[in-house]
């Protein structure tokens, strides 16, 4: 497929020789266009399936083919990955020089800067910014250039309800016109009016992985992913 961004295939993941497993046998293909609620409990095996498809860490079995560019990767953690004594503009333009090697326009840096309300913070250094200008710094990080894959591991932790729309109108957008994100956030209720494709994750495995609509159907009085998930659990006791 032309469009087959990425393929997963038992991948699993252990931290201990004789620890449980926090992923297990995770199969998945990743096509251009999708915008990805990744969900589950704390635990679950979420960031280290984000983890592992960033390339952060390998797995300790099962393979993963890429077929896009290093290059082209945005990758956003759940943790804090700031050059605290760098000014905004330069943590964003350090960004995109490590992932592609190359400078950033300065008009482009502007650019990605106010779309996430970041344009009066330019040249603040991060020390000086709170939780939530240092998480739109770090999505800044991701997403400048346009990447063809976004891997976004709460991005939205910190960030108030307008900034959390903003960046989910973004990046459906970019799904829209080719790319893909997947996505995991607390804001569950939010996400399900964007995302595309559902995967839930329980005790590091699958339990479901379809169309968000289809996935809905096991909440059907709700509007929020969260209350689907609960019910696949149920359904799985």
């Amino acid at each position: 497929m032309d469009d087959l961004l990425l393929s997963a295939r038992e991948l699993s993941k252990k931290y201990g020789k004789n620890s449980s497993y926090a992923l297990e046998k995770f199969n998945g293909d990743f096509s251009a266009g999708e915008l990805v609620a990744v969900i589950g409990s704390n635990g679950a095996g979420k960031s280290t399936l984000f983890d592992i498809l960033g390339g952060l860490i390998k797995p300790t079995k099962g393979v993963l083919n890429t077929f896009v560019d290093n290059t082209q990767i945005g990758w956003c953690p759940q943790c804090e990955v700031i050059d605290w004594s760098l000014t905004v503009r330069q943590n964003i333009s350090l960004g995109f020089e490590l992932r592609t090697g190359s400078f950033r326009r300065s008009d482009q840096i502007e650019q990605v800067a106010s779309l996430l309300g970041l344009a009066g913070y330019l040249d603040r250094t991060a020390e000086t910014l709170s939780g939530g200008e240092l998480r739109r710094t770090q999505i800044a990080r991701a997403i400048i250039g346009n990447p063809k894959l976004m891997i976004l591991d709460e991005p939205t932790t910190g960030l108030d309800p307008s900034a959390i729309d903003t960046v989910f109108k973004y990046l459906k957008s970019q799904t829209m016109a080719g790319a893909t994100a997947l996505v995991s956030t607390h804001e569950t209720s939010k996400f399900a009016n964007y995302c595309t494709r559902v995967i839930a994750i329980d005790r590091g495995r699958v339990i479901k992985d379809i169309e968000a609509a289809k996935f809905m159907e096991y909440a059907p009085q709700s509007n929020d992913l969260w209350d689907a998930f609960k019910a696949c659990v149920e359904d799985r006791a």
